[in-house]
């Protein structure tokens, strides 16, 4: 079984009207797409988690008209938006691809500041070709990574975003994993143009996800071991 991970980018930017909305919000935070499929009725679900004003997520699927419903959840670092939506035709034709050649898309799915989308596909090689083979003339699609799937801490870095690499990345070069630290959040945001708290919870969320995925391929449930 094989992997790939791809960059995807619209002409115009954006696929969608939706993620357009959720950039402009100053006080949204987009972090992951965790889950994205195609129905059979030609609508598309997607599992969006942000970080912000609930009530600001909320206004903005009132106001894109391509919604067809949504339930919003608040957890405890971030906010959860199941959406029902009637998707544009490049975007369909993007998820008709993984659908009709049985590949898994691994999440989550991250969506850059630019509208630049990074997917990664699980299947076998020659289905992954295919899916991908003719892209809509609107999307730029480039390979970035390739290579065999095997479940664990292997994939670890693969289950974080681009900007999740990126902190954490440079908090390692700053060295706020040596003992003693030698920075702070502070320190790190003025390298990333960012706040401080939006580092510390970065860092946090980047922290659950490597440990939880060690203890899940060492011990097979991350929540028993945890509790």
């Amino acid at each position: 079984m094989r992997y790939a991970t791809f960059s995807v980018r619209h002409s115009d930017g954006w696929l969608q009207p939706l993620g357009k909305a959720f950039a402009r919000a100053d006080d949204i935070t987009r972090v992951a797409v965790h889950s994205q499929r195609l129905l059979n009725d030609g609508q598309a679900i997607y599992l969006y988690e942000l970080v912000g004003d609930v009530r600001t997520v909320r206004d903005i699927l009132d106001e894109t008209a391509i919604i067809s419903s949504y339930q919003v959840v608040q957890g405890r670092e971030s906010v959860f938006a199941y959406i029902h939506f009637e998707p544009m035709p490049t975007v369909k034709e993007l998820l008709r691809g993984p659908k009709e050649y049985g590949l898994i898309i691994d999440g989550p799915v991250t969506i850059r500041d630019d509208g630049t989308m990074e997917i990664t596909l699980i299947g076998e090689e020659k289905d992954i070709q295919q899916a991908f083979s003719s892209p809509p003339d609107e999307l730029t699609v480039t390979v970035k990574r390739i290579g065999n799937y095997h479940p664990g801490t292997q994939q670890l870095f693969t289950d974080l975003s681009e900007r999740q690499r990126e902190v954490l990345q440079k908090a390692y070069e700053l060295g706020y994993y040596q003992k003693p630290r030698r920075v702070t959040y502070e320190d790190i945001a003025s390298e990333l143009d960012c706040t401080p708290s939006n580092v510390g919870d970065m860092l946090r969320r980047i922290e659950n996800t490597i440990i939880n995925e060690i203890m899940t391929s060492h011990f097979g449930s991350a929540s028993n071991s945890l509790s």
